[in-house]
């Protein structure tokens, strides 16, 4: 009698369980969601910084202006003419009282 013995391939057992398949699967679908948050964030964060930006840079131009203003109306000569309209004049004899 003979004995024939037939060799099939083995059963190929995955490398990896299937616990750890779904852990990576579970985190790969975990790290798409924060990444579609932390975008949707930095987009209204960018929006509110772009209206910031905007109403600093107004605020600074009014300020330039009213700085313009202010040394505009204290110049001598501005202030010269505003005292003589009310009536002040230039004094040539200083006299000091002690």
């Amino acid at each position: 009698m003979t004995i024939i013995k037939k060799f099939e391939p083995a059963e190929r057992k995955s490398k990896l369980p299937k616990k750890v398949i779904g852990l990576i699967i579970f985190s790969l679908f975990l790290l798409t969601v924060v990444e579609i948050w932390a975008n949707n964030t930095l987009i209204t964060y960018g929006e509110k910084y772009e209206n910031l930006s905007r109403l600093s840079k107004s605020l600074q131009m009014g300020n330039q202006m009213l700085e313009n203003e202010i040394a505009k109306s204290s110049s001598l000569q501005s202030i010269a003419s505003k005292s003589a309209s009310l009536g002040f004049s230039r004094s040539d004899s200083i006299q000091y009282i002690r």
